[in-house]
């Protein structure tokens, strides 16, 4: 449920907006912990249903033990390592094309599933377990030289988080995150004291502050990045990545057209930048 309200026309209101306004506001105020639960449900949870697709041949997947569940990790190859991080109702398998080509060009790869998503454990995902999830994986490959990460969508946020100093693909970035989520969860008519409880929860449990996570503010500490994005893509707005591009030297852009938020991942512009990123 959560990705319709993620991945929707902000400026648009459905129909029961007015009818999940008042029952969540009365709800709110006579059921607060099972209004909350429900709420959390609702906001974190990804979604299901992801078409399975098969492990390729020359990959290997395994468990990786963390103290928020166990993380679906898929690696393969030899050599430096480009490290894949995907997006909100994602998988790692979006990925496997371009993992392959990065593998016949003589690096090894590593992808993962974030909790919540795929085959790793958990039901719930948010922005703050997207950082700590790529900041196991690291801690995971410390000893090995790390040629870059490939991020997209709400991942490009967790990835600025959650890396410094190195070289970054970012695929569909998603900038003034905040803003945006706020206005396509009030849309929905929940009611404003559920979502800010919620939020205030989040941000306690894990010792971060939506606000201060957004990826503009963390652009500065990438060494390189380079960023792909379609002109018409709905959810990730392309006019936000043309200002930060303009802000920073060590940024650029690939444009892609008709491409939208999902299918530019695999676009021959993205490998376009992943080869820049490996030959670098």
């Amino acid at each position: 449920m959560s990705s319709k309200i993620y991945f929707s026309d902000s400026g648009k209101k459905s129909m029961s907006y007015h009818l999940t306004r008042s029952v969540s506001s009365l709800m709110a105020k006579v059921a607060p912990k099972t209004s909350l639960k429900a709420t959390r449900k609702l906001l974190l949870t990804p979604a299901a249903g992801r078409k399975k697709v098969a492990l390729p041949k020359n990959m290997q997947s395994r468990k990786l033990a963390t103290p928020y569940g166990g993380l679906n990790l898929v690696e393969g190859g030899s050599g430096p390592k480009v490290i894949f991080t995907h997006g909100w109702s994602g998988g790692v398998s979006q990925f496997y094309p371009l993992m392959e080509k990065v593998m016949e060009h003589g690096f090894s790869v590593v992808g993962f599933d974030h909790y919540g998503h795929g085959q790793s454990d958990g039901k719930i995902a948010n922005l703050p377990l997207f950082i700590k999830g790529l900041k196991h994986v690291l801690a995971e490959h410390k000893d090995d030289q790390i040629k870059g990460i490939v991020s997209h969508s709400m991942g490009t946020i967790g990835a600025v988080n959650a890396i410094e100093k190195g070289r970054h693909v970012m695929i569909a970035p998603t900038f003034d995150f905040y803003n945006s989520f706020q206005e396509r969860i009030y849309a929905t008519g929940i009611a404003n004291q559920l979502v800010e409880k919620l939020l205030n929860e989040v941000e306690a449990e894990h010792g971060m502050v939506f606000k201060s996570l957004q990826a503009e503010f963390h652009l500065g500490k990438q060494d390189h990045i380079l960023m792909v994005h379609d002109k018409e893509d709905k959810y990730a707005l392309y006019q936000h990545t043309l200002q930060q591009v303009a802000q920073h030297d060590h940024a650029s852009l690939l444009s892609t057209q008709g491409q939208g938020h999902g299918r530019v991942i695999n676009s021959p512009q993205t490998w376009q930048a992943i080869r820049q990123l490996i030959d670098i």
